[in-house]
């Protein structure tokens, strides 16, 4: 395990000569400037009507999505900086399908889920030499191959990720490039961030979903009670959340986010009451945290970490709108703190755009 940073600082800071602003960066700007988010929505909901006039539309067979996360929007530009990744689910067994086989679960519709996601960690950006008390520089640059088999009431997740930590994440130079071209200070610290160590991870979620309301009910209510477990030289902890959802419903299991299982099956629209709806959702849950890279620093050689906190609780709120071929969904996720001496929580936005096909 990594030994814990020594450096001298005196826990003040210039005065900013070029801070972010408090609305964040990238796509998230959007949501600030109603003069371009309308034409944007004005454009969804017109693609989506037309696709629900088409002729008898095949069901989708397969979804593509992006997802970016932030915490620019939380008032803090720093810890869990910045996630951002694509994918591809496909319906299907796909690579690790069989998995289910083995374990004697059969029954079941087969999802299999591709992606490319970076992850971005680090202490006020302007920190050259960062405290013993501030998170550590890290970036992780990961392929997650991920199997759903899904029924109607039960979902199970099992994902299998592997990739790099460290200075091949790239994380300091997309960071360093996106301030360039926003106009803010570059990063001082890159320098220190964790050294370079593969990254092989598991990770496997349980969803039950319970219909609070009858099937004729103008408004569906449901709740997704769920737990999972993580192993790898990532991230070792097991978790519990529940998620309560309202609104017009699409036939799915809810949301999630990058460092949960990143993507569920898309919406089942031949099995959906309604052809387009929006609701709003609201959830929580806690982690216990036995190893965590990013905090605890590398596996097989000294870097820079922090005494991480071994229980971690979450919440998030947010809304999601749908349709048969299109979903947005956008949540604010208040994230405790990860380790002792940490002064701020990690709070961020996250976005997700899907289009079915």
């Amino acid at each position: 395990m990594g030994e814990a940073a020594t450096c001298k600082f005196n826990g003040k800071l210039p005065p900013h000569p070029n801070p972010p602003p408090q609305g964040g960066r990238g796509l998230f700007r959007l949501l600030q400037e109603p003069q371009t988010i309308l034409p944007i929505l004005i454009v969804f909901i017109c693609f989506s009507a037309s696709a629900s006039f088409a002729e008898e539309p095949l069901p989708p067979q397969n979804a593509f999505s992006v997802r970016d996360e932030n915490s620019a929007l939380g008032g803090h530009d720093e810890n869990y900086t910045n996630g951002i990744s694509i994918a591809l689910t496909r319906k299907g067994k796909g690579p690790l399908g069989g998995v289910w086989d083995l374990v004697g679960k059969s029954d079941g519709e087969r999802f299999a889920t591709y992606e490319l996601t970076q992850l971005m960690f680090s202490p006020d950006f302007r920190l050259s030499n960062p405290g013993p008390t501030d998170h550590p520089y890290a970036g992780l640059l990961y392929l997650g191959i991920t199997t759903h088999l899904q029924s109607e009431k039960s979902l199970h997740s099992l994902k299998l990720i592997a990739g790099l930590a460290g200075p091949d994440a790239f994380a300091g130079e997309v960071q360093k490039f996106v301030h360039r071209i926003e106009g803010y200070d570059d990063p001082q610290g890159w320098a220190h961030q964790i050294k370079n160590e593969p990254v092989v991870n598991l990770f496997y979620e349980y969803r039950r979903k319970y219909a609070l309301t009858t099937h004729d009910s103008e408004i569906d209510v449901d709740l997704i009670p769920m737990g999972g477990a993580f192993l790898g030289n990532y991230l070792i902890q097991a978790e519990t959340d529940a998620q309560f959802r309202m609104g017009y419903l699409p036939n799915d299991f809810g949301t999630t986010v990058l460092r949960g299982s990143g993507y569920l099956p898309f919406p089942q629209a031949e099995k959906a009451r309604h052809e387009w709806g929006i609701y709003a959702f609201a959830g929580g849950g806690a982690s216990l945290v036995a190893r965590n890279l990013v905090l605890d620093g590398n596996t097989f050689a000294h870097s820079r970490n922090v005494n991480k906190r071994p229980f971690l609780p979450a919440a998030e709120v947010g809304a999601s709108l749908w349709t048969q071929r299109f979903q947005a969904t956008f949540s604010y996720v208040f994230w405790g703190k990860e380790y002792y001496g940490q002064q701020i929580r990690e709070n961020y936005l996250s976005g997700l755009l899907s289009c079915f096909f």
